[in-house]
C-alpha cells in the first residue's frame, strides 16, 4: 500500500528548508543565491521538510561535494523506502569516519553556518562544549582538510596557520 502524503509545505516550512540547506552549502564552502534558492525548492517541494532536513544532514556525513537536488531527493526516497526491503540502490549511505572526527565537524558546521565573523566568534561559551575542545575540534577539521587537499572546506578565517603554512 502506497503511503499517501497530506503534506503541504508553507512558506516557513520553505524558510526552513532553506536555511539547513545554505547552511549545508556552507559546509562545502559555496553559497545560496535567490535563483538556486527558487530552483532548489521548486525541486523539493513535494517532500516532507523533516526529511529534506534529515537528507541533507545525511549528504554531509558521506558527500565529497556539495550536494545537488538529485542527492537530497534519492536520499529522501530512501527514507520513504526505509520500511520493508530497501533496494541498494536505495539504500542511505553510511560513512566510517571516526566519531570524533565527524563530531568535530558537525560542530565546525554548525559554528560557521552562524556566519560568525571572526575567528573570535567561533568559540560559543554558551555550549555544552568546553572551550578546550572546541579548540581541538578546530585542530581536527583543519588537519583533516589539509591531510585530504580540501583547503575550500574550511573558510580562510578559520584556516589555523601552524596546519597550513
Amino acid at each position: 500500500m502506497q503511503e499517501v502524503s497530506t503534506q503541504v509545505n508553507t512558506i516557513t516550512d520553505r524558510d526552513d528548508f532553506l536555511y539547513a540547506l545554505k547552511q549545508t552549502l556552507a559546509f562545502y564552502n559555496k553559497d545560496l543565491d535567490r535563483m538556486q534558492t527558487s530552483f532548489w525548492w521548486t525541486a523539493c517541494k513535494e517532500k516532507p521538510v523533516a526529511k529534506l532536513k534529515k537528507a541533507l544532514i545525511e549528504h554531509t556525513k558521506v558527500g565529497k561535494f556539495a550536494p545537488k537536488p538529485a542527492d537530497v531527493l534519492t536520499l529522501v526516497d530512501s527514507m520513504n523506502h526505509h520500511s520493508g526491503a530497501i533496494s541498494q540502490m536505495h539504500t542511505i549511505p553510511t560513512t566510517n569516519c571516526p566519531k570524533d572526527i565527524a563530531k568535530a565537524w558537525m560542530w565546525f558546521i554548525d559554528r560557521i553556518a552562524d556566519e560568525s565573523p571572526t575567528l573570535s566568534g567561533l568559540f560559543g561559551s554558551d555550549q555544552s562544549i568546553s572551550v578546550d575542545q572546541q579548540e581541538k575540534y578546530l585542530h581536527v577539521v583543519n588537519d583533516q582538510a589539509h591531510k585530504y587537499g580540501m583547503p575550500e572546506s574550511i573558510p580562510d578565517e578559520y584556516k589555523l596557520k601552524e596546519v597550513w603554512a
